[in-house]
């Protein structure tokens, strides 16, 4: 059960990224937040380049203090706040700087390939790896289409464009919120949690 709630999790993480700063983020900037083209490609641009800060940052934290859990959990919440405050209060940080942050703690998606790795042992360990990449890009592969037909479809042709982009905005932070559940559930696999429970067994 760990390697598949390990699946979904990253599926879910990589989602809103995949989905909207990769895919649509350009051109819901564009026409629900009237950014120029080139700004939209900025925002959205700074997704990946958070990934860049975000993925070995997170794993650091997480190898530093041994534990996968934490890191994760915070990463989704930080997650969770950034693109709130960018669809609901829009004007109290610019929208590079919310994406950016929103990239950054997205470098959390990469926990779960730890957790696969550690919870599986060492002659399966490459099938956990291809199994957690299926289960990622599938979870991408099914919301997509749904995003596309729900709110993609609508873009050219909505008049409320504020509650447009609020609606699309709240279908992705239903999605890592359901991420952030799903991590509430996962097993803790860190080396530190694994020292503790040798301590523990040692004891008796």
């Amino acid at each position: 059960m760990q390697s598949y709630f390990s699946g979904l999790i990253s599926g879910l993480l990589f989602a809103p990224t995949t989905i909207f700063a990769m895919t649509w983020g350009v051109a819901f900037f564009q026409k629900d937040r009237g950014f120029s083209y080139v700004d939209a490609v900025l925002i959205c641009s700074m997704v990946p380049l958070g990934w860049v800060i975000g993925c070995p940052l997170m794993g650091w934290v997480s190898d530093k203090i041994g534990l996968r859990k934490p890191v994760l959990l915070i990463g989704i919440l930080i997650m969770l706040l950034s693109f709130s405050q960018l669809v609901f209060f829009p004007s109290l940080l610019p929208a590079v700087f919310s994406m950016l942050l929103f990239g950054i703690a997205s470098g959390v998606a990469m926990i779960p390939y730890t957790i696969i790795k550690e919870t599986n042992p060492d002659q399966v360990k490459g099938s956990a790896t291809g199994a957690i990449n299926f289960l990622t890009f599938g979870v991408t592969a099914i919301l997509g289409p749904v995003f596309a037909s729900h709110f993609g479809k609508t873009l050219a042709e909505t008049t409320d464009h504020f509650n447009h982009f609020k609606d699309a905005g709240i279908f992705i932070i239903v999605i890592t919120a359901l991420a952030l559940l799903v991590s509430l559930m996962i097993r803790e696999t860190g080396p530190a949690c694994k020292k503790a429970v040798d301590h523990a067994g040692n004891d008796q």
